[in-house]
């Protein structure tokens, strides 16, 4: 099974981002919640002053967001994702509303897909023997990424669990998907 990370430097349109600001606020960094956030959640997100136009339905912001359409949204929903979405009002920098509707994507399931075998990464003798005496050690440095196909089998839009990679990652079933109902998301084949 083909998987791909989402990117959000896109061909034509360059680097798609912002910042994202939580109602209520937070009380720690985006980037250290893994659980559900409180059902009264909304957000905000301004986007970089180089944004003229926004025809993407993905993009990441600076603070760790994951901004998804609502059309990709709905793709989403049907495929065993494990996302709490969030409502975001998109803004451009000079306040503007964008064109469509966004989702925080809130990914709260980390999948333990990393072949520690076949992968080539900094520290590989003591990240791989971590895996079978804890405490488990974080993989950091990566040059070449391979998944465990066993382990992501029925896994469509996730991150990895125990690396530092902060990019999703989509199936090639749920990238099918978006390509038949022509979804703008920029891939990197894994």
């Amino acid at each position: 099974m083909d998987s791909y990370f989402l990117e959000s430097q896109y061909p034509r349109s360059g680097f798609i981002s912002g910042g994202t600001t939580f109602i209520p606020e937070l009380d720690t960094n985006y980037l250290a919640v893994n659980d559900q956030l409180p059902d009264n959640t909304s957000a905000e997100v301004e986007l970089l002053s180089s944004v003229r136009r926004l025809k993407v339905d993905y993009f990441e912001t600076i603070t760790g967001t994951r901004v998804v359409s609502d059309a990709f949204k709905r793709l989403l929903e049907p495929f065993k994702t494990n996302v709490q979405f969030i409502p975001a009002v998109v803004r451009y920098h000079d306040a503007r509303p964008v064109e469509q509707t966004y989702w925080i994507a809130h990914l709260l399931e980390q999948v333990d897909g990393f072949d520690y075998e076949r992968s080539e990464y900094g520290r590989k003798k003591i990240i791989a023997a971590s895996v079978h005496q804890p405490p488990r050690k974080t993989v950091k440095v990566i040059t070449r990424l391979v998944l465990d196909s066993d382990k992501i089998e029925g896994h469509h839009f996730f991150k990895l669990a125990y690396v530092s990679e902060l990019k999703p990652i989509i199936s090639s079933e749920l990238y099918a998907t978006c390509k038949k109902h022509k979804l703008k998301l920029h891939v990197t084949a894994i």
